[in-house]
């Protein structure tokens, strides 16, 4: 490959909407990318048959705003096999289309959208053991291919994410995946996606669902099993997973502001299993000048259980699961679950070195023990090239 010199890029870590002002510099890159796609005989291979491969050397320099430098240099060498977090491939075609393999970045599809509430630095669930219920199991896999068509000036849009086998590791070229597994896809479309210096506006939708090989549907349909009973006894996925998003976020100057719904339903089987997750979450983030980004968000997921009781005891018989008395089987105190989150987060930029922070907690869920924090506090220095 050519080598590419002077490229700008932003190292704020967080989300794909991130309104701290973004840290420059300059980075010179060297290397070699191979993309291919193997096939052998279908008795052997059923899963991913894409592969990457890449030799990849870098230096960078950097001048600090007030004074002074940074530099850096470093050299990446192996396939995606061999330990690298992440890659993509992508082919524009005429700024309208891009068809893209993506190997861990999840920068495509429904994973791109997961959760776009504005923030100064970190999404307001990170560094809790709960996550708040968000769609892109799909297009966050290794091995995706994406499809993404826009419309100029207004960013209208669809994109089709494909993963061949979701949950597998990455592929270096001339490898396959194993066969059998989990596929997926995703569709995102944006009927609004504007930007420019002074108002934006997105609004859009996207859904998921998972293609299991096996699942308790199928299981009871191939045993021509009669009664629905048993579908809590199989320990697999009653059905295929599924799950979709709305989202809206509005830009006015120096203003942010974002809200998004959520339903997920994970098709888990046990009478103790999750039915399904509702989330609704919203946020607000300032931009000052490109220095100082300060924002505040809120979300509550809401569980639904397949088993309102799940085991509990009723205190009036001491009577457990579907043995509770009549009484018990009509309140809904167990059906549901209601989990709150609320977080903080504010960025310094200066030139290529910024200083965020981020105080995110959460009310339950789990999160009460030890080793599961209630509050998540960070604080982080980083320096971009």
């Amino acid at each position: 490959m050519d080598k590419l010199k002077n490229i700008g890029i932003s190292a704020l870590a967080g989300t794909l909407v991130s309104l701290s002002a973004a840290q420059a510099g300059g980075v010179s890159v060297s290397g070699t990318w191979e993309l291919s796609y193997t096939n052998l005989n279908q008795e052997k291979v059923g899963g991913n048959k894409i592969g990457m491969n890449k030799n990849i050397s870098f230096g960078a320099s950097g001048d600090m705003s007030d004074g002074g430098a940074v530099t850096w240099s470093t050299s990446v060498a192996g396939s995606d096999s061999m330990g690298l977090s992440s890659a993509s491939f992508a082919i524009n075609m005429g700024g309208i289309a891009t068809l893209a393999y993506d190997s861990g970045s999840g920068g495509y599809g429904a994973n791109a959208v997961d959760n776009i509430i504005p923030t100064a630095w970190e999404e307001i669930d990170y560094g809790l053991t709960t996550g708040i219920a968000d769609v892109g199991a799909v297009s966050k896999s290794v091995g995706v291919i994406n499809l993404t068509i826009k419309a100029p000036v207004a960013g209208t849009g669809i994109s089709i994410s494909y993963a061949p086998r979701m949950g597998e590791s990455a592929q270096g070229d001339g490898a396959t995946g194993g066969k059998g597994g989990t596929k997926g896809v995703d569709v995102t479309l944006d009927l609004v996606d504007y930007n420019a210096a002074h108002f934006g506006w997105r609004f859009g939708l996207a859904a998921e669902m998972e293609i299991h090989e096996m699942t308790c549907d199928r299981q009871r349909k191939d045993a021509a099993i009669a009664t629905s009973d048993t579908l809590h006894a199989c320990n697999g996925k009653k059905s295929n997973p599924y799950g979709g998003t709305m989202y809206n976020t509005m830009k006015f100057g120096p203003l942010s502001l974002g809200v998004q719904a959520t339903f997920l339903n994970p098709q888990d089987s046990g009478a103790t299993a999750v039915m399904n997750k509702r989330s609704i979450l919203g946020g607000a983030a300032l931009v000052f000048g490109n220095t100082l980004s300060l924002s505040y968000g809120e979300a509550q997921d809401t569980y639904r259980y397949n088993n309102r009781n799940r085991g509990a005891v009723d205190q009036s018989s001491g009577v457990e699961g579907q043995n509770a008395s009549a009484e018990r089987l009509g309140d809904d105190f167990n059906e549901y679950e209601k989990i709150r989150y609320r977080g903080i987060s504010a960025a310094l930029n200066l030139g290529p070195v910024a200083l965020k922070a981020t105080r995110n907690s959460v009310d339950k869920a789990g999160e009460g023990a030890s080793s599961q924090p209630r509050e998540h506090s960070e604080l982080n220095l980083s320096i971009a090239f």
